[in-house]
């Protein structure tokens, strides 16, 4: 039953993240961005942001000691 839940927690971390990473392009692709370093701060901050979605999600999958 762990093995499931590591299994599992792995395809539904991956899953998520691959929304994520669409979600992110579809909507950053409507914006125009005039300023090379404003694009680049932009998607910074939000390519660092997954890590909180995945902190959530494998959480309970974590063996506890």
């Amino acid at each position: 039953m762990i093995k499931f839940k590591k299994i599992l927690s792995i395809f539904i971390f991956i899953i998520t993240i691959f929304v994520y990473s669409l979600l992110v392009m579809v909507f950053l692709s409507k914006i125009n961005f005039n300023n090379w370093f404003v694009e680049f701060i932009v998607y910074f901050i939000i390519g660092i942001l997954w890590i909180i979605p995945s902190i959530l999600i494998l959480k309970p999958f974590k063996k506890k000691l």
